[in-house]
């Protein structure tokens, strides 16, 4: 790999981390949370969530499912998930599957 190339790629890897941070730091934040008060956090980001913000959330709330070792952590993210996905429905009148 030329060095150009390596930039290129280190670019976008950044790129892709400055877009990713906000949102795994909503997820972490939710993650603290007891299930209530996280229940509750997930309905009001979904409430004053833009398209494109619920497109990027549904992205890095799936794959912090699916990446996740613990399986009582992953088992609180699919109910995560599975609200999302609910509230998300409820505000746009579809339901939209990417998995």
């Amino acid at each position: 790999m030329s060095w150009s190339e390596f930039k290129k790629v280190l670019g976008e890897a950044a790129g892709e981390m400055a877009v990713s941070y906000p949102f795994v730091s909503i997820i972490t934040e939710w993650r603290y949370k007891e299930d209530d008060e996280a229940l509750d956090a997930i309905a009001e980001y979904v409430a004053g969530a833009t398209p494109t913000g619920l497109e990027k959330m549904d992205k890095y709330l799936r794959e912090a499912t699916v990446n996740e070792h613990s399986s009582e952590q992953r088992q609180r993210l699919v109910v995560f998930y599975a609200c999302f996905k609910y509230l998300e429905a409820q505000k746009t009148g579809r339901f939209s599957a990417r998995w």
